[in-house]
């Protein structure tokens, strides 16, 4: 059996960072003499090597060495290979050198290129890009403490084959990145959907946050983990069970329905899409089927095609014309279902859906695709008639297969405090990197805790673990979003929230305002994500002189216009080339409002080109005169045309004390320096 072990991050096809000693580390045995050489085939020479660089270590007493090689520019391929005094050796092949960043958050970040793959469906035939590379850590945590080394992950560079599993943020800020600086990059990718900040904290970052130590104690149990888990499967099953062995659909066979007796009264009519909410089926919990028949041009019957279906709360089997065709197991992804060839017809097809609400919310997502279809043509699936008069109908019929109580919670493991970073992120520590890009925060939204202080406390350890005082860590500002806002104005609260990160140096913010769904907790839009990551990471680490983020307010001070009337005047930095764009609401400016102590107005707007801001203006004289702050984007959403510069990324939401109204010592607005 071997005694030399390296990290599975120092494997075939690593990507070291550029100008920071190479650090290479592993175990042996005892006092082991250790030499690790950095070599380069010599050109036109089929098995000769040039010796780049190389250094030699004895192992400590538990075996562990540590050895750094000088630091270099980018370039490769080259191989490294570590040997000991008792015959082993390891070859490392494929190593390139270039720009290494740490990926981390929740699902979004996690989000792989295979969910988006219909928005950018150009991945699918992509070209060979050997550099770009991803390191994938699968789903751990540990509570007993830090892990000296990660339990999976290998390199992995892009191809047709791969990239499907790539994060699409982290590839396409990878690809950006690249476009920018021309070198090789390589993204570790540690992220976890549902996971909280606190999962990524190790416990020197939670300090007086006594509750969330006391949750990775609680954790550290093994014998409780061991039950938690198997209390969630247990009843998780035995609820699903249940559900299944009393369904009348089940034992009487609705999912083979010809399309006959659909005059039965025991069926009652529904549209689709909408919530159950203020329907029959409001609060329902349990296993209730939908129906209905669809006819198809020739173009469709009998062909290959695709079957979208919004997405479902909270699972869904489909069936058509008697046939499973696919299910989903939550609520989240979109349901999108292929149908074979031969299956359909042209007329009286029926399609069946059996549904499951868990905890008594359940929808058809409202503003989605319902359709089957192929490359020559589409057939909707929804309510709505398609006539150009047309109006919702409702087509779709139902039947309660089973009434259960809400299913029991499930106890999500992974995500308590400081689980993953101590299986997910410490163990890349002695890895060096050129940045963090961080999109989480769905989690935390309201949970009551203080998050631009545990993201500070976040952005401290990670500096201080990987030994690099301004460690560049940019975030990802949350995107519009309502339908599962159970506040009017919570996501728009943590958005102001989260942009207290910039009073930090060295950090960035992709604002994603315009890029989100409102009825979507996994927005398909990665790409401009990927680009603005990519822009902040090129200005604070590449020496990148162009615009790399949206509008910027420094102050708002009340005036008198050069015509005379009062106005409030909101100076912006990053100003150039300012106008209105539409991102799928229109070009007029709704989304701008002052407050007083007791009520906001609507403002009305005008861009001042000239100056590099706002000219904002309330009719009424004493709003005006009461107005103490200044407000953009701050609910959950916006309703209007987004105010942008030359890149096209808005003005990010904030809320601004308007000078000389007494407040000025309270502002919290928060500027990049």
């Amino acid at each position: 059996m071997s005694k030399l072990i390296l990290p599975r991050l120092l494997s075939d096809g690593v990507v070291l960072q550029r100008r920071k000693a190479i650090h290479i580390w592993g175990w042996d045995e005892k006092n082991a003499q250790i030499t690790v050489s950095l070599t380069e085939k010599i050109k036109d020479s089929i098995s000769e090597e040039n010796i780049l660089s190389s250094a030699s270590i004895s192992c400590g007493d538990n075996g562990r060495f540590d050895i750094y090689l000088p630091a270099r520019e980018s370039g490769g391929p080259y191989n490294l290979e570590v040997s000991d005094d008792r015959g082993e050796t390891i070859i490392i092949n494929d190593v390139m050198i270039g720009l290494v960043w740490f990926c981390t958050g929740q699902s979004n970040m996690e989000l792989p290129v295979n969910r988006v793959k219909d928005k950018y469906p150009e991945l699918l035939e992509i070209a060979d890009n050997n550099m770009i590379r991803t390191f994938k850590i699968i789903e751990d945590s540990s509570f007993e403490g830090p892990l000296e080394e990660l339990k999976s992950g290998s390199w992995t560079s892009v191809n047709k084959e791969t990239i499907i599993n790539f994060s699409a943020t982290a590839y396409f800020f990878a690809r950006n990145l690249q476009d920018i600086t021309g070198q090789t990059i390589g993204f570790i990718n540690a992220s976890l959907g549902g996971s909280r900040i606190s999962s990524w904290m190790g416990r020197e970052m939670l300090e007086g946050y006594d509750e969330l130590l006391a949750e990775a104690d609680k954790y550290s149990d093994a014998e409780f983990r061991k039950q938690v888990a198997k209390s969630n499967m247990e009843n998780g099953d035995a609820w699903r069970k249940n559900l299944y062995e009393t369904d009348l659909g089940i034992s009487e066979h609705w999912e083979a329905w010809d399309g006959s007796d659909d005059t039965d009264d025991q069926w009652k009519e529904f549209a689709i899409p909408s919530f159950f909410k203020g329907t029959e089926l409001d609060g329902f919990i349990g296993s209730v089927w939908f129906r209905r028949k669809f006819d198809l041009p020739t173009e469709l019957a009998g062909q290959k095609a695709r079957l979208f279906l919004g997405t479902i709360v909270d699972n869904d089997v489909v069936f058509v014309n008697g046939q499973r065709v696919g299910d989903t197991p939550y609520q989240y992804p979109p349901r999108k279902y292929d149908i074979p060839e031969g299956l359909t017809r042209e007329k009286d097809n029926t399609i069946v859906i059996r549904v499951c609400v868990e905890t008594g919310l359940g929808r058809f997502t409202p503003d989605k695709d319902y359709k089957i279809f192929n490359d020559k043509c589409s057939v909707r699936l929804d309510s709505f008639d398609g006539s150009t008069n047309g109006k919702w109908d409702k087509h779709w019929k139902y039947r309660i297969g089973a009434k259960c109580d809400m299913i029991p919670p499930t106890d999500f493991i992974n995500w308590k405090s400081t689980g993953l970073y101590n299986a997910m992120t410490y163990p890349c520590h002695n890895f060096p990197i050129d940045g963090v890009i961080w999109y989480q925060g769905e989690s935390n939204v309201e949970d009551g805790y203080d998050y631009n202080e545990l993201t500070k406390r976040q952005i401290e350890g990670y500096r201080k673990a990987w030994n690099e005082e301004n460690l560049p860590f940019i975030g990802v500002q949350l995107p519009n979003f309502t339908i599962d806002c159970p506040i009017d104005d919570d996501w728009g609260r943590f958005r102001l929230t989260q942009r207290g990160i910039l009073d930090i140096p060295g950090t960035g913010l992709a604002v994603t305002l315009g890029l989100g769904e409102d009825n979507d907790l996994h927005p398909v839009t990665k790409e401009p994500i990927g680009k603005r990551l990519a822009l902040w990471a090129s200005h604070l680490k590449y020496g990148y002189n162009g615009e790399y983020m949206g509008p910027e307010v420094v102050s708002a001070q009340k005036i008198v216009d050069r015509n005379g009337k009062k106005a409030i005047e909101v100076k912006l930095s990053h100003a150039g080339g300012l106008k209105v764009m539409d991102a799928g609401k229109g070009t007029e400016i709704t989304d701008l409002f002052v407050r007083s102590k007791k009520e906001k107005v609507q403002a009305k707007v005008i861009i001042d080109t000239d100056n590099g801001g706002l000219l904002v203006y309330i009719e009424d004289d004493k709003a005006y005169e009461e107005a103490k702050e200044i407000m953009w984007c701050c609910d959950n959403t916006y309703s209007g045309g987004l105010i942008t510069n030359e890149t096209e990324i808005p003005m990010g939401p904030f809320l601004e004390i308007i000078e000389g109204t007494g407040n000025d010592e309270d502002k919290k607005s928060k500027r990049p320096a």
